[in-house]
């Protein structure tokens, strides 16, 4: 045999072994899953031993599936994150109107982007209300303290903890 062909087969059988440990396979990229592989390479048939080699061999499903990147997930932590902290930022005044009333349709948007349940967003917008000066310690708060505080507030409370899925 030939180097080429040795390092094929090679290169095969690493693909399937790394590819039967893959456990996040996403809906839509091939058996391989997500990673840098289903970016790179095309799903289907035999290109998938090469996805699942280039996954297993950068490690880049793992770091995929947590920030929400490489074809992984449609809402990873790090995209999470980023969606609350730009709805703050994008309506920071009317949040706090809301955080100072008790509730309103700002705060109830916010509470839904933090995965909590319609059953508890008043019980948010009542902490809101009572956290109001710890979250809005001075005039020109910034928005990330702000999120941030609200967030660290609610994770204390177990009424939380189960109804708000992204805290």
């Amino acid at each position: 045999m030939n180097k080429m062909k040795i390092t094929m087969i090679s290169l095969a059988f690493l693909g399937f072994a790394l590819g039967g440990m893959s456990t996040a396979a996403a809906e839509g990229y091939g058996t391989a899953g997500c990673g840098l592989g289903s970016v790179l390479i095309e799903s289907g048939g035999f290109m998938q031993v090469f996805a699942a080699t280039t996954n297993g061999s950068s490690y880049s499903q793992t770091f995929g599936i947590t920030s929400g990147t490489s074809n992984c997930v449609e809402k990873g932590v790090v995209k999470i994150d980023k969606e609350q902290e730009v709805f703050v930022e994008t309506n920071l005044d009317a949040l706090q109107a809301d955080m100072a009333a008790g509730g309103g349709e700002y705060l109830n948007g916010l509470a839904a982007l933090m995965g909590c349940e319609e059953s508890v967003w008043a019980d948010v917008g009542s902490l809101a209300q009572a956290n109001y000066s710890s979250v809005f310690p001075r005039d020109s708060t910034p928005a990330m303290h702000a999120l941030y505080t609200l967030k660290s507030e609610m994770s204390l409370n177990e009424d939380f903890a189960g109804a708000c899925t992204q805290l």
